[in-house]
């Protein structure tokens, strides 16, 4: 698949079959996150894969309140959190989010599906084990659709565009 086609169509999944994801593919959304372009080259990034178990459990009791998110982690087959160095404070997490996008773009490719959900707090942390100085960008389950839901309409071009100033 083409990349304009790829980001023409991907869209948020959140409910996934229960067919696991090969290893090959898991392989390739994380290259494509690696080769996302970066602040000083610093590759901030790092990631934590999450199949099943304890931890998965854990984020799936996280989103009780949040029916579409909870469905979306109880069943995807994988679940990759994508974490941050922060010293590099906006520039860090600008470059991190390149890379989820890429990750996006790949399972879209893929024929998989995913959803960006994000977390924050002491408690997340703390249940992954992130070293001081990491923060979490997203939080992305990852399998192969069980609902198709069309793409939001999105605002022409035109009506965002602003040549030379606001």
């Amino acid at each position: 698949m083409e990349v304009l086609e790829a980001i023409k169509k991907r869209t948020s999944i959140r409910k996934f079959t229960d067919e696991d994801l090969p290893d090959d593919a898991l392989d390739k959304i994380l290259y494509a996150g690696t080769q996302a372009p970066n602040a000083f080259n610093r590759e901030p990034w790092e990631f934590i894969l999450i199949r099943e178990g304890r931890v998965k459990d854990e984020l799936v009791s996280m989103r009780q309140k949040v029916p579409p998110q909870k469905e979306a982690l109880k069943t995807a087959p994988v679940v990759i959190v994508v974490c941050y160095n922060n010293e590099l404070g906006n520039e860090a997490l600008s470059s991190t989010y390149a890379c989820v996008e890429n990750m996006l773009l790949a399972a879209t490719s893929l024929g998989l599906g995913a959803v960006t959900l994000t977390f924050h707090g002491g408690k997340i942390k703390d249940l992954l084990g992130l070293p001081e100085g990491f923060e979490i960008a997203s939080v992305i389950p990852f399998g192969y659709p069980a609902e198709f839901p069309e793409k939001p309409i999105r605002k022409p071009v035109s009506e965002k565009l602003h040549v030379g100033k606001f």
